[in-house]
């Protein structure tokens, strides 16, 4: 009997890992697919910096959008903090992306882990892909979460490389960075 339990139990681990990739049981691959805009305007210590978008694997240069402020989010699916802040990202995103854009940076990370992780969360801001960390690199901070709060004009007006951030702390520290009254 002990042996029929644990070749049954045998058999499941392998039925469930084959499935899902990184997910036991979950489908082959996520369906999170946000696509990305090309930035028109390179944030100034990343330079002409183009990576893969997280959502269809377009190339996306990393900019800001003429006349729009920027939010770049740097998160991994791995890390508990960045689960922590996501919904208060997204609900940032939600309550003020009509005035300021974001984009997420998987960083450090898998492209399928980092979707699964965008999907889980039901992010609807674009982010694109950087195994190789070079955004976290140029930007200087020693590691995830962090955000950077990037003026229309590419310069980096804020920088925020502790985790407890929430939708309220972003849009104040917004209005301060980029000088708007944000509700």
């Amino acid at each position: 009997m002990r042996r029929m339990c644990a070749g049954a139990a045998a058999m499941l681990l392998v039925a469930a890992g084959c499935s899902g990739g990184d997910r036991p049981g979950a489908a082959a691959e996520p369906t999170w697919s946000v696509a990305c805009e090309q930035g028109e305007v390179p944030v100034e210590p990343l330079g002409e910096l183009s990576l893969p978008c997280l959502g269809d694997g377009t190339a996306t240069e990393v900019g800001v959008h003429e006349g729009r402020p920027l939010v770049i989010v740097l998160w991994a699916s791995w890390c508990r903090v960045c689960a922590e802040e996501a919904p208060e990202i997204e609900a940032f995103y939600q309550a003020h992306g009509d005035r300021i854009d974001v984009l997420g940076v998987d960083t450090a990370d898998t492209r399928d882990r980092g979707r699964w992780f965008a999907e889980d969360y039901a992010l609807t801001y674009p982010s694109v892909f950087d195994a190789d960390e070079t955004v976290r690199i140029a930007l200087g901070v020693p590691g995830v979460p962090a955000v950077a709060f990037v003026a229309p004009d590419g310069t980096v007006a804020e920088l925020v490389a502790e985790p407890g951030l929430t939708a309220d702390s972003l849009a104040e520290t917004a209005s301060a960075a980029f000088g708007m009254e944000l509700p």
